[in-house]
């Protein structure tokens, strides 16, 4: 295995870091996530970077996704994504695109049955410190997104 450049092992420690939480029962079983992410605009489009939010959003939540709703259509900046789950459970993706380097950034809320866990990338200075952050993965649902993106009605999961 390769090694990973340091915005891949940021990303990676944050998805372990929320999977372990679930997986020892600190906040009960998922039932809402809000998820806001803001990368610079250099790399990839906005809906490959949100189907990979919609890939990690996926493995959080305890039963399968069914329906994806994108409510307007996505413009090379911002993009906004409800995801509703056979249990029940939903998640409310947004990702936002900005020119400026080093204001990437992750503010994300994971409700459960039992308690909440919270996860904000820090501001300001040491933003810039960071690496751009970028989820990778969810290549698999790409065309689901853009299908939602274009129809502007919600999409059902294969």
């Amino acid at each position: 295995m390769g090694r990973l450049n340091q915005k891949d092992r940021i990303v990676k420690l944050l998805q372990q870091s929320v999977s372990s939480v679930i997986a020892e029962g600190r906040i009960g079983s998922p039932v809402f996530l809000r998820c806001m992410v803001q990368i610079t605009l250099t790399g990839a489009s906005v809906v490959s970077s949100m189907a990979a939010v919609a890939a990690a959003a996926n493995t959080w939540m305890p039963s399968e996704p069914e329906r994806i709703y994108i409510p307007d259509k996505a413009d090379a900046t911002q993009m906004t994504a409800m995801v509703q789950y056979a249990g029940g459970q939903t998640a409310m993706l947004s990702l936002n695109r900005t020119p400026a380097v080093g204001e990437a950034s992750v503010n994300l809320m994971l409700v459960g049955n039992k308690g909440v866990i919270h996860h904000d990338t820090p501001g300001g200075r040491h933003r810039r410190m960071q690496p751009p952050i970028e989820f990778s993965g969810g290549e698999d649902l790409i065309t689901l997104i853009e299908t939602a993106i274009n129809t502007t009605t919600p999409v059902k999961f294969n």
